[in-house]
Order: structure tokens, then C-alpha cells, then sequence
């Protein structure tokens, strides 16, 4: 296989949506491990399968859309599922940016965070 080619069984919609959502929840779980590890708690790993679920459905509800509006150019040409998709979408971006909010003194190493 060459660089640009994905493996035949994994769609692409499906690959570029794993790598945002490693993009979007690798440097938050490199600082929550990085920061955290002296305070001897548990390791949060029900908020790191929160967000990396979250990432991957963002990606997965944006990647026909994007397609549809790479190739025609137009808002016009999206259908109604490009458009319930979209918001589903922009509705989990709000809220993983609003547990990243929360979060964040936790990633940073806070004592008492939660």
C-alpha cells in the first residue's frame, strides 16, 4: 500500500475520523497523565472513552458533509440528512468543548480538580 491509500476494508470516512479523534484526545490525555500521576488517583478512563467517542462521532457526522460540500461548493446542495447530521454535530462539539472546559485544571495538574 502506498501512503495515500487506506486499507480496503476500513472506509475512508471511517480512518480520517480516527485520527481526529486521536488528535483531539491524545494531547488531553498526555497532559492528564503527565500532570496527574504524582496525586495517586485512578486514571480517568471513563472521561478519556467519553471524549474519544465524542471526537469519533464529529467525525463521522462531518465527513459527508464536508465531501458533499467539497464537491459541489454550494450550501444548496447539501440534503436534509447533511443538514440533521451538521447540527448533531455542532451539538457534540458543544458539549466536548464544554467538558473540556470543565476538565481542563485537571489536565493541567490541579490538585482537587473535580
Amino acid at each position: 500500500m502506498t501512503q495515500n491509500q487506506t486499507s480496503p476494508r476500513i472506509p475512508k470516512s471511517l480512518a480520517l475520523s480516527l485520527m481526529l479523534g486521536a488528535a483531539l484526545v491524545v494531547p488531553f490525555f498526555a497532559l492528564e497523565w503527565v500532570n496527574r500521576r504524582a496525586f495517586n488517583e485512578e486514571f480517568p478512563l471513563m472521561l478519556f472513552t467519553f471524549m474519544s467517542i465524542h471526537a469519533l462521532l464529529i467525525g463521522l457526522l462531518l465527513a459527508p458533509v464536508l465531501q458533499c460540500f467539497q464537491a459541489q461548493r454550494n450550501l444548496r446542495t447539501l440534503k436534509l440528512g447533511h443538514w440533521v447530521g451538521l447540527l448533531f454535530a455542532i451539538f457534540l462539539i458543544y458539549a466536548y468543548v464544554g467538558v473540556l472546559i470543565d476538565q481542563f485544571p485537571c489536565f493541567m495538574g490541579v490538585p482537587n480538580c473535580d
